[in-house]
């Protein structure tokens, strides 16, 4: 019974130390973010300030001392896993990188360390050049000289770092599987329908839940996936893009695990009524005429009819039902199928229906047969809210895809051409960018870098987008420099 107790009690005391860690990297984030923007003199610096070294003081208190250490590709905290839902991610992605960028694995904070230390090692870390040579040296060297004494640094062992660097890409592979899993999933769905077959529905959902949980964990790899517009089978993975994209805004409405497999089922089979349409008209090179968009018109019905013969009904079925039927209503229910009783969109539909309209857009396929720029795209679906889209759920794809997608092809103020491959959720105006070309021509290794750094001295951005290109007027294939170049 004691011992029965002593276990209760400890695992108590580590859950309460996680949640104390997960807030120490939030903290983390939060200062460093400040510590860009202001000088440590500024009201709002001396606010954040102070919320990370209560969070130190009281950790220490817990601990005796701390340890934020990479291991695999996880932050640990004095040996435990920090676990991160989807409100942490950001923060603690950031931190992971910006670690592995300055060749630190393990940082150590000793009682006795004071808010003044603190405050010196963010401005170090925050202001610290990560592409430098021998950055861990030089990091290193600033810390002693600012007389931090009870704040220390390990460097990656070389082994480490490289089980570091393989875990990451590991990632990114199961990443890849599992969104090349749901396009093979939907078109398997598919062809059973169009023979009448029974669709596997189990391995649907499992195929959706997988995706849903490795979306919580990193939906940056994602993003790249479904900006990646020259796969083959334009019919699947558009599903699979309109999947993933519902996932993402699900996830920031704060819907449950559940709810979040629900809609990413719905959002795989909203378009399964075209496997009723004839091939060529899906297919087709040339514009729609009247004939054709009234054929087209009729995929919401017959999705219906399809998924209407699944043997067994269930929240998933039904939900699919309903978005296979209302994803091209729009808000003021214009658009297709007339409908006679108007009542309220439902929420999954007014999810799908924003997914669906940017993928179609972008990759210029059946509706519109050149593609728009993602940020154009944006724009005119920005001008549509309210009427074809509900503002709120098109606020929250802004938050996901950011003012310039990834994706998006930039001239930079200083007549660089970049491409922006990462949003940054703390200045959605300006992202993460991959320097492809200067102004003599296409770059030998390609340069990363943060449109929200700026001149200490002038207090200017040192860089700004001036405007957006079209990747195919300049025969640029964008998925050269994404993750996932390869072709499917």
């Amino acid at each position: 019974m004691k011992n029965q107790i002593t276990k209760d009690y400890l695992q108590v005391e580590e859950k309460l130390i996680l949640k104390k860690g997960e807030g120490l990297i939030q903290q983390f984030f939060a200062s460093i973010k400040t510590a860009q923007i202001y000088e440590p003199n500024n009201t709002l610096f001396i606010k954040q300030s102070q919320k990370l070294s209560q969070t130190v003081f009281e950790l220490l208190e817990s601990c005796g001392q701390i340890s934020l250490k990479i291991r695999a590709g996880y932050l640990f905290l004095n040996d435990l896993r920090l676990r991160f839902d989807f409100d942490g991610y950001a923060g603690s992605k950031f931190i992971l990188e910006q670690l592995q960028k300055l060749d630190i694995q393990n940082i150590f904070i000793e009682p006795g360390v004071s808010s003044k230390d603190l405050d010196e090692f963010v401005y170090l870390f925050a202001h610290t050049e990560t592409e430098e040579e021998g950055v861990f040296d030089l990091f290193e060297k600033k810390l002693n000289l600012a007389g931090i004494a009870h704040i220390k640094v390990e460097r990656f062992l070389p082994a480490e770092k490289e089980s570091y660097l393989k875990s990451l890409e590991e990632n990114k592979r199961i990443a890849k599987k599992a969104f090349f899993k749901s396009v093979s999933v939907v078109r398997e769905a598919m062809s059973s329908l169009g023979s009448q077959k029974a669709v596997n529905i189990v391995r649907v959902k499992r195929t959706v839940q997988s995706l849903v949980d490795l979306i919580i964990q990193d939906e940056t790899t994602f993003l790249e996936l479904t900006a990646i517009k020259n796969f083959d089978e334009y019919t699947f993975v558009h599903s699979a893009n309109v999947c993933v994209l519902s996932i993402m805004m699900g996830v920031r409405l704060g819907l449950d695990r559940k709810k979040l497999g629900e809609l990413g089922f719905a959002a795989l089979f909203h378009d399964v009524g075209k496997v009723k349409l004839p091939y060529e008209l899906i297919n087709k090179p040339t514009e729609f005429d009247d004939s054709d968009w009234q054929q087209v018109r009729q995929h919401p019905i017959m999705g219906v009819k399809s998924l209407l013969s699944f043997r067994k009904s269930d929240d998933y079925s039904m939900r699919a039902i309903v978005v296979s039927f209302e994803h091209h209503l729009n808000l003021d229910f214009s658009g297709y199928p007339e409908v006679k009783n108007k009542s309220e969109l439902n929420l999954f539909s007014r999810i799908v229906s924003i997914a669906d309209a940017y993928d179609a857009m972008t990759s210029g396929r059946v509706y519109a047969k050149k593609p728009y720029s993602p940020d154009e795209a944006l724009k005119r679906m920005l001008y549509r809210q309210g009427i074809f889209y509900d503002p709120i759920v098109m606020k929250v794809f802004i938050n996901v895809m950011g003012v310039y997608p990834v994706g998006t092809l930039v001239v930079l103020n200083t007549g660089e051409i970049g491409l922006v491959y990462r949003t940054n959720p703390e200045d959605l105006a300006r992202p993460l960018v991959k320097i492809i070309a200067d102004r003599n021509g296409e770059k030998e290794k390609v340069q990363t870098v943060d449109l929200r750094k700026f001149d200490e001295a002038t207090g200017e951005y040192l860089r700004s987008i001036a405007q957006t290109l079209d990747p195919e007027k300049c025969k640029i294939d964008i998925s050269r420099y994404l993750s996932f170049g390869d072709t499917y």
